[in-house]
């Protein structure tokens, strides 16, 4: 295995503001008379939406898959699977070294997971604004089936009730992000790092959570500040929007260190 050293965690934290509604599902256990078909997860103790981690890490992971075009067609995530004794994988691949493998430890010589996504929980000074005013944490869209020759609402198909949270709404956002030196000082780390800052971008371009083709999940960042690995705070806010993303060349949006 390659020698690894822990340099260090670096941070990213600031806030996600949703622009059109957002729906992340928490399945439903039980079917009620008007109820609500497709709920969203909310935390069991406060019963407040979040967004988990897992959800904004996998858009990401998914978003640069197909960014740097390392798209299986067996729809597996890169590198899924790839455990024979004659599997390879490079250790400067981005992919894994951001989002983790799947692959053995025998094959996988890169190191560990670089990036932590915290869950996003709701904006204490949003929730606070709608509180005062009665408003409510979440809310109800209705949805039908068309029927593609009458040009209306299917007569067998009734309408659908989806929970989601409003457009306006803020939640938290917070990534860490572990640097290793793999024997470049950690260069490569950091160039991964330039990468999935960039992604923020693509996000911003797609959508976070379900029925994004439908006008769900838009979503923009702000006030994102970066700490280095010497701790100092640096304004990132829109540095990280890139113009064109080259899997090639990563940007130079932030160092590990001030210089």
């Amino acid at each position: 295995m390659t020698d690894l050293a822990l340099l260090g965690r670096a941070a990213i934290t600031g806030k996600i503001l949703l622009l059109s509604g957002l729906h992340i599902g928490a399945g439903k256990d039980v079917i009620e008379i008007g109820g609500i078909d497709n709920p969203v997860i909310k935390h069991p103790h406060t019963q407040e939406p979040y967004i988990p981690g897992s959800s904004i890490k996998g858009r990401l992971r998914f978003l640069l898959e197909w960014a740097f075009d390392k798209i299986r067609q067996d729809g597996q995530p890169w590198g899924a699977n790839e455990r024979s004794e004659n599997a390879t994988a490079d250790e400067a691949d981005p992919i894994l070294r951001i989002f983790g493998s799947p692959i053995g430890k025998e094959v996988w010589k890169g190191g560990p997971t670089r990036l932590l996504v915290r869950d996003a929980m709701l904006d204490g000074e949003w929730r606070q604004h709608a509180t005062d005013r009665g408003l409510p944490l979440t809310e109800e869209k209705t949805e039908v089936v068309i029927d593609r020759i009458a040009g209306k609402a299917h007569d067998r198909i009734g309408p659908r009730q989806t929970e989601r949270v409003p457009a306006g709404a803020k939640f938290d956002l917070d990534l860490v992000f572990r640097v290793y030196d793999t024997g470049d000082g950690g260069a490569r780390d950091e160039e991964c790092l330039n990468w999935l800052l960039a992604g923020l971008s693509l996000l911003e371009q797609d959508a976070l959570g379900g029925s994004g083709s439908r006008g769900y999940g838009r979503v923009r960042f702000e006030g994102l500040q970066y700490r280095d690995l010497d701790g100092k705070q640096h304004a990132i806010d829109n540095r990280f929007r890139v113009e064109r993303f080259d899997p090639h060349q990563a940007p130079r949006l932030v160092t590990l260190k001030a210089a």
